[in-house]
């Protein structure tokens, strides 16, 4: 019997021995017994078939393997590919409504993490590979983007780039070098004065900083 009709069965019953009690002109002990057995059935059925349902769309469906596309930058850290929510694993980026100080005035440094990151894919399909980890519904991962026949790990670019920062907490200091290297050189928003993120989220000591 198929799993359809194995679930429905129950029901059918249970409708059979309701109906005939609405038509019985007298309810006697036997039929409430029907209704019983029949209500029984109902309920072990549900909870027999409630493992084998789909679970709504959440952190249980986020992959587990690498996986390729196009991707949407949502901020310096956030991507989306087909409907799945990537949060790159190690970094911290400005926040999208961060304001920085650098010669000549304010910027809006969250919007140019954003872009920075947009500049950095270039259009180009990248794959991220899950650490087996998730944050509020988002994979955590590394990704990557072929450029010039190597690939480059997108994490690393953007700390390099001055508008991401090493979150030693998850990345155990895999990107202090790249770190250091933009701060040296003044890259991003090391050219001024800035908030790091995770203090301009008062989250202090979420990245172990």
């Amino acid at each position: 019997m198929s799993r359809q009709r194995r679930t429905a069965a129950p029901w059918v019953a249970l409708a059979a021995a309701i109906a005939g009690l609405l038509g019985a002109s007298q309810i006697t002990e036997a039929d409430w017994m029907r209704l019983g057995r029949a209500l029984w059935r109902v309920v072990t059925t549900q909870e027999e078939e409630a493992p084998r349902r789909r679970a709504p769309r959440g952190e249980a469906e986020l992959p587990t393997a690498p996986f390729s596309g196009q991707a949407r930058v949502l901020d310096g850290d956030t991507l989306d590919i087909a409907g799945i929510r990537v949060r790159m694993q190690g970094i911290d980026a400005l926040e999208g409504d961060q304001q920085c100080n650098r010669p000549g005035g304010r910027y809006a440094c969250g919007r140019a993490a954003r872009d920075q990151l947009a500049a950095l894919i270039d259009g180009r399909d990248i794959t991220c590979t899950p650490d087996g980890s998730s944050t509020y519904g988002r994979s955590v991962a590394v990704c990557t983007v072929s450029q010039g026949g190597r690939e480059i790990d997108l994490n690393a670019a953007m700390v390099r780039s001055g508008y991401a920062f090493d979150c030693t907490r998850y990345s155990k200091g895999r990107y202090a070098e790249e770190e250091a290297a933009a701060k040296a050189e003044k890259a991003g928003a090391w050219a001024g004065r800035f908030t790091y993120p995770w203090s301009h989220r008062d989250r202090a000591g979420a990245c172990g900083r």
